[in-house]
């Protein structure tokens, strides 16, 4: 059996030298004030340019976010992570809903509202974790718990591994007897992937996210505490600071799917996914016409800023072929009537 074992080898020797790449872009994007790498965001596109731009051995922010924001506004992209990823993922499912308000919120600028819708599901899916999987009172989960979640979630997919090294069977179902010395040696592989994986994740969940904010005098650190509790920092309610907590959920997707032993490819339908995308860019499209109106209600408020309203991503509308944009937009018209008249 040692052609599996070479295999299984080979292969996880590869993922940790990609993963020396995503460790260097991933150092990049902390000296440039963008915390971690997210495995379902960054992907081969995204990972070159930045990892390019961290070769040339200058600090460039601005080019950062450029890409970073560029992705999020591929409609399909965002379409695709919440139908073919979240909505697969048994711990994500749940929350759909409020993820879909979030982006709605952020899609109208209105980037406070998506932040402090987003923060409470980030809790809500490690609190459903712990308290159906690790048996916790829901009633009494402190943060530290929640901190210590990551934790635990790295600890069962190490262990999961290792069960499934001790019971793989190959495509025909023959048990793969591996070595003691063989289990060990791929499971140090297996810990390794891990520990970098989520050490991404973990400086910015106990550095910032989940930091005892007591006796620290915070800046612009992205904390719960102080953005839910309103502690009264000047806090910038920005998409910059709303894909930060985004990235949490990327994240968080990525391991559950891993738990829960399914494909961290995508899977998606494509009508509904031409649905999504082409309600979003309306919201998008059509939000700017109501600016002057957010802003004349915010301008007498301290720190009002109004450049979020003057910001401009580029979005594009659905690339379908004529006929079935065509077909598309008339069953959307009767569906709409329809809609409208129930409501009647």
């Amino acid at each position: 059996m040692s052609y599996h074992y070479n295999q299984r080898k080979e292969s996880l020797e590869n993922e940790l030298k990609l993963l020396e790449t995503y460790s260097q872009v991933n150092l990049f994007l902390k000296e440039n004030d963008w915390l971690f790498v997210t495995p379902t965001f960054f992907q081969g596109f995204e990972l070159g340019i930045i990892h390019k731009l961290s070769m040339n051995g200058d600090s460039n922010k601005e080019e950062i976010t450029k890409v970073i924001f560029r992705k999020f506004y591929n409609l399909e992209h965002t379409a695709s992570f919440i139908e073919g990823y979240c909505k697969r993922c048994n711990h994500i499912k749940p929350f759909l809903e409020s993820i879909e308000n979030s982006l709605i919120l952020i899609f109208q600028r209105d980037y406070e509202g998506g932040i402090k819708t987003l923060i409470p599901i980030i809790e809500g899916i490690l609190r459903k974790y712990l308290v159906t999987e690790k048996e916790l009172d829901n009633s009494h989960i402190p943060y530290k718990k929640l901190r210590l979640a990551f934790d635990n979630l790295k600890d069962e997919l190490i262990d999961n591994c290792e069960n499934e090294l001790r019971n793989w069977t190959d495509q025909n179902k023959i048990k793969v007897n591996l070595s003691e010395d063989q289990i060990k040696e791929l499971m140090r592989l297996e810990k390794e992937y891990y520990d970098i994986w989520f050490s991404f994740i973990k400086e910015f969940i106990d550095n910032s996210f989940y930091l005892n904010t007591k006796n620290i005098e915070l800046t612009n650190e992205l904390n719960r505490h102080s953005i839910l509790h309103e502690f009264g920092m000047k806090f910038n309610y920005n998409l910059e600071n709303y894909i930060k907590v985004y990235f949490v959920l990327h994240f968080l997707t990525w391991i559950f799917l891993r738990k829960e032993r399914k494909s961290i490819l995508n899977n998606i339908g494509g009508f509904r996914l031409f649905e999504k995308m082409d309600a979003y860019y309306n919201i998008i499209k059509k939000t700017s016409k109501f600016s002057y109106d957010k802003h004349l209600l915010l301008k007498e408020y301290q720190d009002y800023n109004s450049e979020r309203f003057l910001e401009k991503f580029v979005v594009k509308e659905m690339d379908l072929p004529y006929r079935i944009k065509l077909k598309y937009k008339i069953l959307k018209g009767f569906n709409r009537f329809l809609w409208y008249k129930g409501l009647k």
